[in-house]
């Protein structure tokens, strides 16, 4: 029984003072007189009774009210029902205390919030200082007032049951920032595990208990214990700028800016410590052999040219504080908490800031596939992110272009180069049936496109958009991966060229791996249905989980860290929100706001006039049932709009 033993001794407590109280009324019946009670007959002000009143009175004042006085985050909108679960088990209103005696629990909770940073979270926003200082004011005084235990034994009880809140599933709930990513699944009964907690193995177990498991957050976590001890051992001098018109410093050249450049090499950890500078009557400012290796290792793990050469944007990726580091890795902590559970099942991971994609099983001890990819322009094309379960692949399939980019980008080509749609292998159609009849590119039939009577989309074949496969796991967003007839672009350090959708490096591989239990589709079979004149959908034996994330800091399996900058401002946002303090808004408060923007994401080009849909067009396809795809009895026909909607690339 979760708190058994304190509850046993307060409920005898409680038990006696009723047949105290009781016992009084009952004197006070039969010694009723003119002139009242003598001295005698009245309890002292700080007895027990008196207490049990005020502690009572209290408690509810402050649940009644959400609000404690002396909190950093007095509106305690976020922790109400686990309070008033939590008090309402205890018959004497307090959960730290008995009488006036303190449990074992209490010091070491004071101690597992002072440990907060551990977590990648701020001692300061559970009132960690406040509550060790009221500890020790009451700790020395004598007597207690019972108003003032009743507030310290909720402060703390606030403090931890927001912390384990935030250590489960972060402070942020990610649907306010647009995330599509659901963390109700990991809500937690926050009285029972707090009184587990106190009554067991304590408050700091609980804790380290209810972090994420997967080795990203540990890893993460490790790093930041490293960069923590960094940032307090100082701040480097930084790099200088260069000078007025030099663009560039290259191995072997002199630059007064080596020996600050040498010093932050060494501090990251690029640079060995024990590196002497070349042999030279000006070595201390020479750009010399160990140091040029050193920026390659450096600009390798923030995602620069790997060239050796110092340019400005080098320069400014070495002079980011090691503070700002500090908190890239907080930021990405908080943010490892919205995932899901992985447990066992098999996961493609795409980090969208880091270009790169991961695909593993847990299960087989298999090599992991990686992979570069291409995600949305930002500013104008941000990928979406979100969790959801891949079902099926097509392989040479159609390119649907949605709306805003028929509207904004095709049209105008085909008004002035009536050859331009034939050029591109477009074709005007009227329905989403492969064996669809096309049209002329007539200034009429463009119109009727316009209008949305008509539509366009690109032939399968090595020009396609979306390559020779695409990868569908359906979301409200129309987001998939897809590859490319562009393969150049994965040569470029900084990949953000899409319209949102993720294309892929190799999506032979990625296809071989995702049907690697689907009977028959081995990759020679992959290979020739790329190859083929039709597409060709293939169903997954089970849904794959696919992650969209977004983090600009990762650290690999061999503990080597990768900074990159934040080109969405996910990092600056997410920041912002913390900033503001509990509570923090939760789903109820934005679902209308994410429902708009949702569905203004899936129709691209949102702003210019909407079109009739033809029966199995967009969005409202892949909404109807997740699972439809896998009953289709025909494999290798689809509708090329059915399939896939309309969605970018």
């Amino acid at each position: 029984m979760i708190g058994s033993r304190g509850f046993r001794c307060k409920r005898w407590r409680a038990f006696a003072s009723a047949l105290l109280v009781s016992g009084l009324a009952v004197f006070w019946a039969a010694c009723n007189r003119k002139d009242g009670p003598s001295s005698e007959d009245v309890r002292p002000a700080g007895s027990e009774g008196a207490a049990d009143a005020a502690t009572a009175s209290t408690v509810k004042e402050v649940l009644e009210t959400a609000r404690h006085p002396w909190l950093r985050w007095p509106d305690l909108a976020d922790v109400t029902a686990a309070l008033d679960d939590l008090y309402a088990r205890e018959s004497d209103r307090l959960v730290w205390f008995e009488g006036e005696r303190a449990l074992p629990a209490l010091q070491e909770a004071i101690d597992a919030l002072s440990r907060a940073e551990d977590h990648a979270l701020r001692p300061s926003d559970y009132d960690s200082e406040r509550i060790q200082e009221e500890w020790k004011r009451l700790s020395a005084k004598e007597p207690v007032e019972a108003t003032e235990r009743a507030l310290f034994d909720l402060a703390l009880s606030i403090g931890v049951l927001r912390e384990i809140q935030a250590v489960r599933t972060g402070r942020v709930d990610p649907r306010t920032l647009d995330w599509g990513y659901d963390v109700t699944p990991k809500k937690l009964d926050r009285a029972s595990l707090l009184l587990g907690a106190r009554d067991g193995s304590g408050v700091a177990a609980l804790l380290d208990g209810l972090e994420p498991s997967f080795p990203h957050y540990e890893r993460n976590r490790k790093m930041l214990a490293h960069y923590r001890s960094l940032a307090r051992a100082g701040e480097p001098e930084p790099v200088p700028s260069l000078s007025k018109g030099r663009r560039k410093v290259a191995p072997g050249e002199s630059w007064v800016g080596v020996p600050q450049m040498r010093a932050r090499l060494r501090v990251f950890g690029d640079l060995a410590q024990d590196a002497a500078a070349a042999a030279t009557p000006d070595a201390t400012i020479v750009y010399d052999a160990a140091l040029v290796d050193a920026v390659k290792r450096f600009q390798r793990r923030h995602i620069l040219d790997v060239d050796g050469v110092v340019g400005s944007a080098t320069i400014e990726a070495m002079n980011v504080p090691l503070s700002a580091r500090v908190r890239q890795l907080e930021l990405a902590m908080e943010r490892g908490r919205w995932l899901p559970p992985f447990g066992d099942r098999p996961t493609v991971f795409v980090n969208v800031p880091i270009f790169r994609l991961w695909a593993s099983d847990p299960v087989r001890d298999e090599e992991v596939l990686r992979m570069n990819v291409v995600v949305g322009k930002s500013l104008s094309h941000n990928t979406p992110l979100f969790v959801e379960d891949m079902e099926y692949v097509i392989f040479r399939p159609y390119w649907n272009p949605p709306y805003g980019i028929v509207t904004e980008e095709i049209l105008p080509k085909a008004r002035r180069d009536p050859s331009y749609l034939d050029a591109e292998r477009f074709e005007i159609v009227a329905s989403g049936d492969d064996d669809a009849n096309a049209f002329p590119a007539t200034p009429e039939n463009l119109e009727a496109v316009a209008a949305g009577r008509l539509y366009v989309r690109q032939k399968p074949g090595p020009r396609n958009s979306l390559g020779l496969a695409k990868f569908i796991f359906p979301n409200r967003a129309n987001i998939y991966m897809h590859g490319t007839p562009a393969p150049y672009l994965f040569a470029r350090t900084r990949r953000d060229f899409s319209h949102g959708c993720i294309r892929l490096e190799d999506p032979a591989g990625l296809a071989e791996w995702v049907l690697r239990d689907v009977p028959g589709w081995t990759r020679e079979r992959i290979d020739t249905a790329m190859r083929a004149e039709r597409p060709t959908q293939v169903n997954l034996r089970e849904p794959l989980r696919v992650v969209i994330f977004y983090d600009t800091v990762h650290v690999n399996s061999e503990n080597v860290v990768h900074f990159v900058s934040d080109i969405y401002g996910h990092d600056r946002t997410l920041d912002e929100a913390l900033e503001r303090g509990y509570p923090y808004p939760e789903e109820d408060r934005v679902l209308k706001n994410s429902a708009r923007t949702l569905r203004e994401r899936s129709e691209p080009g949102a702003n210019a006039p909407r079109r009739p849909r033809p029966r199995g067009w967009g969005p409202a396809a892949l909404l109807h049932s997740k699972s439809h795809s896998r009953t289709t009895p025909m494999l290798a026909r689809v509708s090329p709009l059915t399939a896939e909607g309309t969605a970018r690339t």
